[in-house]
């Protein structure tokens, strides 16, 4: 887009979409935080104007896997299960994959309500019941408990926009060019401005860790830049200058000048 006088408008999540810790990464316990941080590093230092949903910034998952057809709210959902019943009434192995569906792919999986707080309906209302019910885990993962915590998803996507601002001129306007785009595992890129520096965005998609073989034309972001960002405390470990040894999940920015 940008290269043919367009303007992207960068979006992974919203309200007809699945969560995308859940959709594209993992919500399990060990991995929920990374997911969200190595999708916001994936999304936000592209080219164009970023979106971010609501409680996406917070890394909230799809809903729960307690979640009965009572729970959902969603009138494409409903009326696809009322089919479903009236089809295969007797067919519990069916009625169970659907469900499982559902909890993939329902527009109702971005429909909960915002998690504020561990109050009552997470803060999202000081009514009897909001229209859906709340995740059940809004009473740790929630917006008041992130602000708190310095490494949290929430710190992580404000100190990413406020590179993204320092660097506007490399990561809002500069050039973008994918890098081993063949990879089944990483997702690679670079951003470049004639000037201001150059940067390589490398995420790992995977919950293992992943040897990364570095492309001949990027090798010099590895070898003599400086890694600027991450979602590791630690810089990743680089094998014989060859290859970037990506932890679970991880994603990791380096820079030239």
């Amino acid at each position: 887009m940008i290269s043919h006088g367009g303007w992207n408008a960068l979006y992974l999540e919203n309200h007809d979409q699945g969560r995308i810790v859940s959709r594209f990464a993992s919500h399990a316990p060990e991995w929920r935080a990374l997911s969200g941080k190595m999708l916001a590093t994936f999304l936000a230092l592209q080219s164009g104007t970023v979106f971010v949903y609501q409680g996406q910034e917070l890394a909230m998952r799809n809903v729960p896997a307690e979640w009965t057809i009572d729970d959902f709210r969603d009138i494409e959902t409903l009326n696809h299960w009322r089919e479903l019943i009236a089809a295969y009434p007797e067919d519990k192995e069916r009625q169970a994959e659907a469900m499982q569906e559902y909890k993939v792919k329902s527009r109702d999986n971005a429909r909960t309500p915002m998690q504020w707080n561990k109050e009552a309906h997470a803060g999202f209302t000081t009514g009897e019941k909001p229209w859906i019910n709340v995740h059940g885990d809004y009473e740790t993962w929630n917006a008041e408990a992130q602000v708190s915590q310095p490494d949290s998803v929430y710190h992580y996507w404000a100190r990413l926009l406020q590179l993204r601002r320092d660097r506007k001129d490399v990561f809002v306007y500069g050039d973008f060019n994918l890098v081993a785009p063949e990879h089944e595992n990483v997702f690679a890129y670079m951003r470049a401005s004639k000037g201001e520096g150059s940067a390589l965005v490398v995420t790992n998609f995977r919950a293992e860790t992943v040897s990364w073989t570095i492309p001949e034309e990027v090798r010099l972001f590895v070898k003599d830049g400086e890694r600027i960002f991450g979602s590791y405390e630690a810089a990743p470990t680089v094998s014989g200058g060859e290859a970037v040894e990506l932890r679970p999940f991880e994603a990791v920015v380096y820079w030239i000048t």
